[in-house]
Parts: structure tokens; C-alpha cells; sequence
């Protein structure tokens, strides 16, 4: 997706990402994420979603973490947007899982004054375009998910 960003913002943008399948209570994460951010020379604004990882957590806990997350994103000082986690189509036992995590990321976007990329409706509403692990997508699944950010970023 980063790269389709670039491409599509005729390298306007130019992205870099922190990817992981830790959770969000792994206590590995923050400090990796805060190393890999000590090295970018350049950073407008930042992006955060990590929906599709700890399962093990309650909702209570993803909460929690979720929040501490973003306090600790803000104290960066740049512009934060709030992703909403893509959906998991061969886990049915997932979906609910996702949908409750979108609504816990939206609730704290709202509490922090927060724009709100949804990738979730974009995913959802073009299921023909996940590969068939369910999770990952074809081509045209990644250009659909980088238009939505560029539209977000008000770059399209």
C-alpha cells in the first residue's frame, strides 16, 4: 500500500511503516515503534491501526492499550490519523472481534479529536478483492485502500 501511495500522490507522499503482529500489550512494542520513529529523518504525519493482532485481549484491555498507544503517538507532535482495522473474511469468529475493535479505535478518535481513515467499509464493501487467506488483498484491493487514505490525506 505505501508504495500505490506514492505512486498515486505522483510521489507527493512518500511512506515509510513500523509493520509487526505484536499486540498491543507486548512489551516490545512501544520501545521497537519508538526506535524505528528516532530514525526517520522526515515525518508529516502518522498513521496508526493494529486491529488484526491480540486476540488474547478483552476488550477492556484492547482499550486500555489502544489509548495508551494513541497518548504516546500524540506526544510525537504530528498530525495523528486513526485507521480502522480491514475485516478477517475466512474468521467469522473474528468479524465481531473487529467490529468492536473499530468501534473502540473510533470512540478514542472521537475523544481525542482525531480524523478516521475507514478502511473497514472500503475492505467490506469489496470482498472480491481479498486474496484467499482472507486477511491480505489482490492489486486492486491495495489501490482501493491507498485512494481511501489519499482521499483522506486530501491528496485525490
Amino acid at each position: 500500500t505505501r508504495r500505490l501511495i506514492t505512486a498515486l500522490s505522483s510521489s507527493q507522499i512518500l511512506c515509510d511503516g513500523f509493520g509487526t503482529s505484536k499486540a498491543l500489550d507486548n512489551p516490545y512494542f512501544k520501545p521497537g515503534l519508538d526506535l524505528f520513529m528516532k530514525q526517520q529523518n522526515k515525518c508529516d504525519a502518522i498513521l496508526f491501526n493494529n486491529g488484526l493482532h491480540g486476540w488474547h485481549l478483552s476488550d477492556e484491555e484492547y482499550e486500555k492499550h489502544y489509548e495508551e498507544m494513541l497518548l504516546f503517538l500524540l506526544q510525537k507532535g504530528k498530525p495523528l490519523y486513526v485507521v480502522l482495522t480491514t475485516d478477517d473474511i475466512k474468521q467469522d469468529h473474528r468479524g465481531e472481534f473487529v467490529k468492536t475493535r473499530n468501534k473502540v479505535a473510533k470512540a478514542l478518535a472521537d475523544k481525542y479529536n482525531l480524523p478516521v481513515i475507514d478502511l473497514y467499509t472500503v475492505a467490506t464493501s469489496n470482498a472480491q478483492y481479498h486474496k484467499a487467506d482472507g486477511v491480505h488483498f489482490e492489486p486492486e484491493g491495495y489501490e482501493l485502500l491507498a485512494k481511501c487514505i489519499l482521499e483522506n490525506l486530501q491528496i485525490l
